[in-house]
């Protein structure tokens, strides 16, 4: 194992806070997730709502490291079909499941334990600042909801987490989300100007 690996994966968020503020897509994803967390009005709520995402990525990640080892199996032929084997479903059904299992890598869940380990410390951190120095709520334009810091680094994590689902995980899935809705985007602003032109 490099430690390599690990500091690429700690910068990892860098560049995806970048990706977020910088790029149209990467604001079309914030902006209705920052929407859905100020309907929440606790900590609780929104430290529950992370955990969904945590789960959700997880599971999404687990599906995409098997369809790209069932891509490259069909590639090289060592994944069992009723076209490339003579065996009986119960026994492909057994190979598949003896291949999936080896398919998950102790190194990619160490990743997804780092990640979680720094969401932890950037909460607790939080949490620890607005007690020390006893910083109140406040208050945005865009939510009724009284905001504290611990809310807002809980915040910052869930867009980093609906961000790795959609943009990566989703997308490696084969369903570009944000690029169906821009589509539809596009289309709608084309309509819209045919109707103006008539």
């Amino acid at each position: 194992m490099d430690i390599s690996n690990y500091i690429n994966y700690l910068v990892k968020p860098l560049l995806a806070a970048k990706k977020i503020t910088t790029t149209s897509k990467g604001i079309a994803l914030s902006v209705p997730t920052i929407a859905l967390l100020a309907t929440f009005h606790i900590e609780k709520q929104v430290l529950l709502f992370l955990g969904v995402l945590l789960l959700f990525d997880f599971v999404t990640g687990i599906l995409v490291s098997f369809k790209e080892a069932k891509d490259n199996a069909k590639k090289d032929g060592r994944f069992a079909t009723k076209e490339t084997t003579k065996h009986r479903w119960f026994t492909r059904l057994m190979f598949r499941i003896k291949f999936y299992y080896n398919v998950i890598e102790s190194e990619k869940l160490r990743l997804s334990l780092l990640k979680m380990t720094m969401y932890m410390f950037a909460i607790i951190g939080a949490k620890t600042i607005q007690s020390m120095f006893k910083i109140k709520p406040f208050a945005f334009s865009f939510s009724e909801a009284e905001w504290t810091i611990t809310i807002v680094v809980i915040s910052i994590c869930c867009i980093f987490e609906v961000h790795s689902i959609v943009m990566e995980n989703v997308k490696k899935l084969g369903y570009d989300l944000i690029d169906k809705l821009f589509s539809v985007f596009r289309s709608y602003k084309e309509i819209k100007k045919e109707f103006k032109e008539e």
